[in-house]
């Protein structure tokens, strides 16, 4: 009787034993990164005519000797097509630092776009007649590792 209850207890022991997650060591952080909105919108918000454009510069830099695998500039908005165009995005790779550069252009005026709460963020509402709008800046590195920074604005394009 007791090796019976010997062979369950090690059959059990096993079981558990093989049944449970390896455990992973957490990735290592990313080196430290400085982002800048070189220009950004005065108040939070900007203003556009009809066929205006704009140019951000966003600013990149690696506080250490590890290059990034690369640096993008990319663009959301919560109305996409509606009263903005963006011009693409801007990426460099392989490098310590970078300057990227988005334009949009005011497309339609804003004036009959409602307003919009928690977009990005939750943190507060957009009035209505205006375009909110961000810049998403990701920087990846060797393993995995990334940084990112996110601007949040709105566009009147009246």
């Amino acid at each position: 009787m007791k090796r019976i209850l010997f062979a369950i207890c090690a059959l059990a022991a096993v079981v558990l034993l093989l049944g449970a997650p390896p455990t992973q060591a957490a990735p290592p952080s990313p080196p430290e990164v400085t982002i800048v909105l070189l220009n950004p919108p005065p108040g939070g918000l900007l203003e556009l005519a009809v066929g205006e454009s704009y140019t951000f510069d966003v600013d990149v830099e690696v506080l250490s000797e590890e290059p990034f695998l690369w640096a993008v500039a990319m663009t959301d908005e919560y109305y996409p097509g509606r009263a903005l165009y963006w011009h693409g995005q801007d990426r460099v790779i392989r490098d310590t630092s970078a300057l990227l550069s988005l334009t949009m252009t005011g497309k339609k005026p804003s004036a009959d776009l409602p307003a919009v709460c928690d977009w990005p963020e939750p943190w507060g509402c957009w009035p209505e007649g205006v375009a909110p709008a961000s810049i998403v800046v990701g920087v990846r590195f060797q393993g995995g590792r990334v940084a990112v920074e996110q601007f949040a604005f709105a566009v009147l394009v009246p």
